[in-house]
């Protein structure tokens, strides 16, 4: 008898052999029992979760001469047709190979015909997502209301790939995953048939490296077997050019702890020895999150970082000529971040620290919201403390405002006012009343002065300087040579301003017979106002005059 592969072999037969699809087997089980039976399905998942194999089991349920039943008898004509493959009602076709428009119509005319000693025809269309537009339309309405005797069974790896109109009509089942107890167990049973000698940890090492997929853990084991009559884990290891595990683990510790070095030298000899390094990845992404997992210090504190740099290396990898060139810059990426802060005691005393700051910041809040905490010291300046006004007469109260000011102006640049600070900068405040400051400007400072006075920096200014003082004052500007008329008891002389020199007027080169103007002057030798304003002018925004020439006549 030709040899079979053990995952052929050990195909389930019955719904109860079936490992990791508990609610599909359950649902379908139910409604073979009970006879709500659909005239269409479809079975999706990864590969090797079991969907052609639960297929053919809702199909020999369906055609057992006892049947419909969930516990097929397995030696009716038709249930041995269906295990071997030869039964006429269940035609099981390849949805790569059979795609086209003309297949859909040739099945279309089979599905007229009856079943043979059975009562069901069913179809198992493979791969079902091959099939081109054309021939889904083709399919949809002998899918929608097919005969009595005919059952549609769809499997597919890719079910988005189907119309909305087939979905729509079909009774859809997820398969998922196997679990890697469920692929032990299967695997057990499988060694206890065959004969094999096989350790537990290699039974673990194969399901785990199957990632879900039974038909692959099958193969694995099918492998091991032919290369040693002892399967171990080593043998595991050899036959897929795994790393040991102890490597792995090295592997990691060097990373965080950021030996560089050593982490390389580890790479260069898995490379050397034939270890298939993506693998190597996978396995360190794995130790990494099960470190994580169990909330270890170390893989608290980098493994995540970690688990994110390899993750792009090993996309990297599937493209790279070299697959050991990202994965020794993701090795040094990680090992350089992580060497300098691997020290579990400067952790730890940090931590310590931050625990101690947060205790006593609540302590202190605690105090503030219950008014017991009192500040020890004298305030910051910058802080703009509340100063009232005590004085009783005009002269006290600007000397009080003098002293002020520079908080006054403090307050000003906290509260985001910074165009009313630039313009109060430039002036003197020179008496204050109980209701009033007056503020003095030089003459050439007419452009702030006015500024100021405008409402909307006027009245904000004023409430900072009411915030300041405790009580209201107006601000009334000035130019410094009309201070004379506020009366000669108002207040003490104000500080000196230094006079700022006029900055020259900038003329353009014309032509020789304008070059030799002189500058419009008043019949007193003085410059005259417009001058005056446009050398103000000049001073606060700066730029240049241009002279227009004059025709020659």
């Amino acid at each position: 008898m030709a040899y079979i592969s053990l995952y052929r072999k050990w195909r389930p037969q019955s719904f109860g052999d079936v490992e990791g699809q508990d609610s599909i087997v359950k649902t379908l089980k139910n409604s073979l029992d009970s006879g709500r039976i659909s005239h269409a399905y479809l079975f999706a998942g990864p590969r090797g979760t079991g969907k052609t194999t639960v297929a053919r089991l809702l199909a020999k349920g369906l055609n057992c001469h006892s049947g419909p039943t969930s516990t097929p008898c397995g030696t009716c004509e038709e249930c041995e047709g269906i295990t071997f493959g030869t039964s006429l009602n269940v035609v099981e076709i390849d949805g790569a190979s059979n795609r086209g428009i003309d297949d859909v119509r040739e099945l279309r005319g089979q599905v007229q015909y009856t079943p043979i000693n059975a009562k069901y025809k069913v179809y198992i269309i493979d791969e079902v997502h091959m099939l081109t537009t054309e021939a889904f339309n083709a399919l949809l309405k002998t899918l929608e209301e097919p005969p009595p005797h005919v059952i549609f069974i769809f499997a597919t790896t890719d079910p988005h790939r189907l119309p909305p109109t087939i979905l729509s009509r079909v009774q859809r089942y997820d398969f998922q995953r196997f679990s890697q107890d469920a692929m032990i167990r299967r695997l057990e049973t499988v060694v206890k048939g065959e004969g094999f000698s096989a350790e537990k940890k290699a039974l673990q090492l194969m399901a785990e490296h199957a990632e879900g997929g039974m038909r692959d853990a099958l193969s694995i084991l099918e492998k091991c077997a032919a290369f040693s009559s002892e399967i171990t884990a080593v043998t595991v290891e050899e036959v897929l050019g795994i790393a040991p595990r102890e490597q792995v683990q090295s592997f990691t510790q060097f990373i965080l702890e950021g030996s560089k070095v050593e982490a390389l030298q580890l790479i260069d000899a898995l490379h050397s020895s034939g270890r298939d390094l993506a693998q190597f990845v996978r396995s360190t992404l794995s130790e990494l999150r099960t470190g994580l997992l169990q909330h270890e210090q170390e893989y608290e504190d980098f493994g995540l970082r970690a688990i994110e740099v390899l993750s792009e290396a090993l996309r990297e990898m599937r493209f790279a000529p070299d697959p050991r060139i990202p994965l020794e810059v993701a090795t040094l990426k990680i090992a350089t971040e992580q060497a300098p802060f691997f020290d579990h005691t400067v952790v730890h005393e940090l931590q310590e620290k931050i625990r101690t700051l947060e205790q006593e910041f609540t302590t202190l809040k605690d105090q503030m919201a219950s008014g017991q905490f009192k500040s020890s010291g004298e305030p910051s300046r910058a802080t703009a403390p509340r100063r009232p006004l005590v004085a009783s007469t005009d002269a006290e109260r600007t000397a009080q405002i003098l002293e002020l000011w520079p908080d006054y102006l403090r307050g000003l640049r906290q509260e985001k006012l910074m165009q009313c600070e630039a313009f109060l900068k430039e002036g003197t405040p020179v008496e204050a009343s109980s209701n009033a400051l007056v503020v003095a400007f030089p003459r050439d400072r007419g452009f702030h002065k006015a500024s100021i006075e405008q409402d909307n920096h006027r009245e904000p200014a004023e409430r900072v300087l009411a915030k300041l003082v405790g009580t209201t004052l107006h601000l009334k500007c000035v130019f410094q040579d009309e201070v004379e008329s506020f009366g000669e008891q108002s207040a003490p002389a104000p500080k000196p301003v230094p006079k700022r020199k006029p900055r020259k007027v900038q003329k353009e080169p014309t032509d020789s017979a304008n070059s030799s103007e002189e500058p419009t002057t008043a019949d007193d030798g003085q410059t005259s106002d417009s001058q005056k304003f446009i050398e103000v002018s000049l001073e606060t925004f700066g730029g240049k005059i241009f002279t227009k020439p004059k025709k020659n006549d």
